[in-house]
């Protein structure tokens, strides 16, 4: 796969997500729709497993960017969320924690990241959110979140997996206890 069939993936994500957003009133519900029609798409077009280097510095940069990028870098662009959970708790959390995470890592993970590189396919996932939903301060964080996930995906899939989903769960249960809408 070259950098036109990633570009591909990133308009398949953005129309697929976007059209769900504006057919569903439910975020959550509409992720649901769409990470499953995403991940479907990418085990249908064939996912490998990335991984298996050693753990070393790499893997530990990696652990650490995905832990703070994306609240570093809403910090360093300045945006704080204001805005209340948009669903209910088991919604958002199933939403979240479930679809997106599994789907966004067969498909961005195991399908784009392999074929253009951690650095390229950070970009493209940081750049797909704000064309879905307009929030551009987010692009850094996303970007750091990514590259994070990578480099610890470099060494090991099944736990750049489990840290997506227990990431994206711990930002959903943050967001419901504070009432600042993480996502």
């Amino acid at each position: 796969m070259d950098i036109l069939t990633a570009f591909g993936w990133l308009a398949a994500v953005v129309v697929v997500e976007r059209g769900a957003r504006q057919l569903i009133a439910s975020r959550a519900v509409a992720w649901i729709a769409a990470y499953s029609l995403l991940g479907v798409a990418a085990v249908a077009v064939g996912v490998g497993s990335p991984g298996g280097r050693p753990f070393g510095p790499a893997a530990a940069i990696g652990l650490a960017l995905a832990i703070v990028g994306y609240p570093l870098g809403r910090l360093l662009l300045r945006d704080v969320p204001s805005s209340p959970p948009q669903d209910k708790l088991p919604t958002e959390l199933a939403a979240l924690a479930g679809f997106v995470a599994v789907a966004e890592e067969l498909l961005w993970g195991a399908i784009v990241e392999p074929a253009v590189g951690i650095v390229a396919t950070s970009a493209l996932f940081a750049v797909k959110h704000p064309l879905v939903d307009g929030r551009w301060r987010r692009t850094l964080g996303l970007f750091l979140f990514w590259l994070g996930l990578g480099l610890v995906r470099a060494w090991s899939w099944p736990v750049a997996i489990a840290l997506h989903i227990g990431l994206n769960a711990g930002g959903v249960l943050l967001g419901h206890r504070t009432g600042r809408d993480q996502f």
